[in-house]
């Protein structure tokens, strides 16, 4: 009787394939796990901003955005949401850099460990 190697040859090819399917998957949840993480990141430095606004001293000749408070509101929002924050401030606006790190789920099968996460956020007082 002769032997049938059709299973033989779906398997090789199964195992052949398999690994690109996992890591082509992976690559895909990865990537719009780190687009949703650069996303939240730039929501995080625009409330950063936000914050540092809220700072503002109304003085005799105006309106002022003291930098030393501004920018500690701002880190300490950042911070508050597990993001190291860089808060600059120029006149009455507050601009807010947030960096952090996004865990890959699966990447780690091909060494990719993690990927860097970047937001920038800005926020002007408004007087009116």
């Amino acid at each position: 009787m002769p032997r049938d190697e059709r299973g033989a040859a779906v398997s090789v090819w199964v195992a052949l394939t398999l690994p690109a399917f996992v890591v082509v998957v992976g690559l895909g949840v990865d990537l719009s796990g780190h687009a949703a993480a650069e996303q939240e990141a730039r929501a995080v430095a625009a409330e950063a901003a936000r914050a540092a606004t809220h700072r503002v001293a109304l003085e005799a000749s105006g309106a002022t955005l003291p930098a030393g408070p501004a920018r500690a509101a701002g880190r300490g929002y950042a911070e508050a949401e597990g993001l190291d924050a860089e808060v600059r401030v120029r006149g009455l606006t507050a601009e807010v850099t947030v960096r952090g790190r996004y865990e890959t789920l699966f990447l780690p099968l091909i060494g990719i460990d993690g990927i860097d996460v970047v937001g920038t956020g800005s926020a002007t007082v408004a007087l009116g």
